[in-house]
């Protein structure tokens, strides 16, 4: 099994839908939240500290990513 996950895609996608959103609606704060996040597991993945609660706090901001835009 390969791992297709880009960042910088993923950081993209992100930025779009926060500007689609709005920067200081629900949306747009979750996508600033996930793009910060995805940026300390890059730093997390490199120094190993940390892991566990990011993936725990990334979940979380996912989820109600999820939520907000299934409306």
């Amino acid at each position: 099994m390969t791992n297709d996950f880009d960042i910088e895609k993923v950081r993209a996608r992100l930025i779009a839908l926060r500007t689609k959103h709005g920067p200081d609606t629900p949306v747009g704060h979750r996508c600033s939240n996930l793009i910060e996040q995805l940026e300390r597991m890059v730093a997390a993945a490199a120094g190993g500290y940390g892991w566990d609660d990011l993936q725990k706090s990334i979940g979380r901001s996912l989820s109600e990513l999820a939520k907000l835009t299934a409306l």
